[in-house]
């Protein structure tokens, strides 16, 4: 970005408060100025299921206790069916099993710890994977193995955690009828309620002409959930972005008969520049620092490209943006703000990867536009899945 350029984005917001944040967020400290925002924030609050779920991540910021977000009644949850049902099998002290060792496993026995969920072992028909699990010292044992300790294991819940629903059919069809586990104690399609296809898009309805940026594109489905949001009034435009590898390949070959969508193989963040990036091929891939890079020796980590909004979509129109990116919200935020101030889109940004995402993205937009008005919606069993939505 050039002199020119930098100098004519400050014209569109105050960075005095954009800094203070900056050294709020590195401070890591909930100090008097943060308070400030909360209380800004809370102010520009929309409904009362918003001020519930602000309230909840309040006392979670402060005290670490997921508690006060998992004991929220089920009527300030936004949750589907299929998530309702780990609700209620899930619960804090309860044990389960984990079918799979791979990305998708490691992700749920570290999201069930926080929740305070025991995973007994997990299940791999690849015996070099156990006896032990390297990643996470959980046992690992075999079907024959489940088979010869039923009466250990057959009343616990199990949790298939392949994202392909014939695999995972074939998988339950084998515990049932082989193994002989009960049906009402399997839980399979993990994914089908990681990616409520509500989420981001159950609180605003459709409007003509729409233009959607997609940060953190993953795997496509929510440029098509966007599509289907949109139903007959149609879209305009999509831009999409993902800075994965293997997730761009992927997304470029599924979104292709799509249409309309621009799809980007960039981070989005405050500046164009090359930053480190742990590439999982899963939702979590992130941004991450030198020093993170260095303690996994540069495995799994790729050199990327992120960009501003500002940049590469200037002169553009948009009504909507959707930002998932693994806590870059922040710096992504500042990269778009002359598309903000000039378009007012309304937003839909996640808030649960850093602990004050909840007050310092809020408080960021309103600083673009005072009379923004913000609601929170959450879609998860446990701390994750919160999104402000912003009109």
């Amino acid at each position: 970005m050039s002199t020119s350029d930098k100098e004519k984005r400050v014209g569109y917001g105050s960075d005095e408060t954009a800094d203070k944040q900056k050294a709020l967020r590195e401070s890591g400290n909930a100090d008097t100025r943060f308070l400030e925002m909360a209380r800004n924030v809370y102010a520009h609050l929309n409904d009362e299921i918003s001020k519930k779920i602000f309230d909840a991540r309040m006392l979670y910021a402060s005290t670490g206790d997921v508690g006060y977000i998992t004991g929220l009644e089920p009527k300030y949850r936004n949750l589907n069916s299929d998530m309702q049902v780990y609700v209620e099998k899930l619960q804090k002290g309860s044990h389960c099993l984990i079918y799979g060792t791979g990305v998708a496993g490691h992700y749920l026995a570290g999201r069930f710890k926080r929740f305070g969920v025991k995973v007994d072992a997990f299940i791999d028909q690849d015996e070099s994977k156990g006896p032990v699990d390297e990643k996470t010292g959980i046992k690992v044992i075999t079907e024959k193995e489940l088979n010869e300790n039923k009466t250990l294991y057959g009343d616990k819940t199990f949790i298939i955690s392949y994202s392909v629903k014939t695999v995972a059919d074939e998988v339950k069809k084998r515990l049932v009828e082989d193994v002989g586990i009960d049906e009402k104690n399997i839980r399979s399609g993990i994914f089908d309620w990681r990616n409520n296809q509500g989420q981001y898009f159950d609180y605003f309805e459709a409007k003509e002409n729409e233009v959607f940026v997609d940060c953190g594109c993953y795997d496509g489905a929510t440029c098509y959930n966007f599509a289907g949001w949109c139903g007959r009034k149609g879209f305009d435009h999509i831009y999409s972005f993902e800075a994965d590898p293997k997730n761009y390949e992927t997304s470029r070959e599924v979104l292709a008969p799509l249409g309309k969508c621009e799809l980007y193989p960039y981070g989005t963040s405050d500046v164009n520049k090359k930053v480190y990036f742990a590439a999982d091929a899963f939702e979590t891939s992130c941004i991450i620092s030198r020093e993170e890079a260095e303690k996994r020796n540069f495995e799994g980590v790729e050199e990327i490209e992120t960009v501003a909004l500002d940049d590469v979509l200037e002169g553009k129109r948009i009504t909507f943006i959707k930002m998932d990116i693994e806590g870059a919200e922040y710096e992504a935020l500042l990269g778009a703000r002359k598309l903000i101030m000039e378009n007012r889109p309304r937003m839909a940004i996640s808030v649960y990867h850093k602990f004050e995402d909840f007050v310092t993205l809020a408080d960021l937009v309103l600083e673009m536009h005072p009379d923004y008005r913000i609601a929170f919606r959450h879609y998860g069993f446990d701390e994750l899945e919160t999104v402000m939505y912003v009109e």
